[in-house]
């Protein structure tokens, strides 16, 4: 029991991740919120086609994402100065639950900057706030980009087989489980996005999930103490 809550926080945050990704794509202006990669592609092409409209869209997320990153960068530290590490989690997961709040007001965003950008601002934040914050000492993990979790993933598979070492072998497992989760959350807004009457509430899922994990954290710390 203790092993599965050990992971439990990476793998519900990789469903999120997934989920939200999509979302934003698909529903807030189809442009990476969290894949800063991707999003600068797009600028750039966007840059040399001349559609300034969509390269202020993808700097205007990209500005998003960089507060989120300065955001968690600055809390944490805040937190750690006054020696209360246990509340950084709980504060940033309530942060990320406020900042999901927005979307339920908005409906479609179209590569035009209307109020409904409001919501993909939050995504924006969102996604710098997970990148930089929930560090495990055990995984070197990010919730919202899969990349470095794959190259993870194989280095811990062939360390543990090739050194016969018990412990890489079980974080390849780990590694594993979180890039299905990451590809469930894409799925599950994937085959909710069909249905027209859900979709603009749908985000109810991984506030919900945000939620748990939220509650999670106050009640260990309320253990602790």
């Amino acid at each position: 029991m203790k092993k599965i809550n050990k992971i439990l926080m990476p793998l519900i945050l990789s469903f999120i991740g997934g989920f939200l990704d999509i979302y934003a794509i698909s529903y807030r202006g189809g442009k990476f919120c969290f894949l800063q990669t991707g999003n600068l592609i797009y600028i750039a092409n966007d840059l040399i086609n001349n559609n300034l409209n969509s390269v202020y869209i993808g700097l205007f997320i990209f500005l998003a994402f960089t507060i989120g990153l300065i955001i968690a960068n600055l809390l944490t530290l805040l937190l750690k100065k006054k020696a209360k590490e246990e509340f950084i989690q709980i504060l940033l997961l309530g942060l990320v639950f406020l900042l999901v709040i927005p979307n339920y007001f908005f409906s479609k965003s179209n590569n035009y900057f209307e109020l409904s950008y409001i919501g993909i601002f939050s995504l924006g934040l969102i996604g710098g706030i997970l990148l930089e914050s929930f560090r495990f000492s055990y995984l070197a993990y990010t919730a919202t980009m899969m990349t470095n979790n794959y190259k993870l993933f194989w280095h811990s598979l062939i360390s543990g087989i090739c050194e016969k070492n018990k412990i890489e072998t079980k974080k390849a497992f780990v590694y594993f489980l979180i890039i299905i989760a990451f590809i469930l959350g894409v799925t599950c807004f994937s085959l909710c996005y069909k249905y027209d009457i859900i979709v603009q509430y749908i985000i109810f899922i991984p506030h919900f999930l945000i939620l748990i994990l939220l509650i999670r954290e106050i009640r260990m710390i309320s253990i602790g103490g």
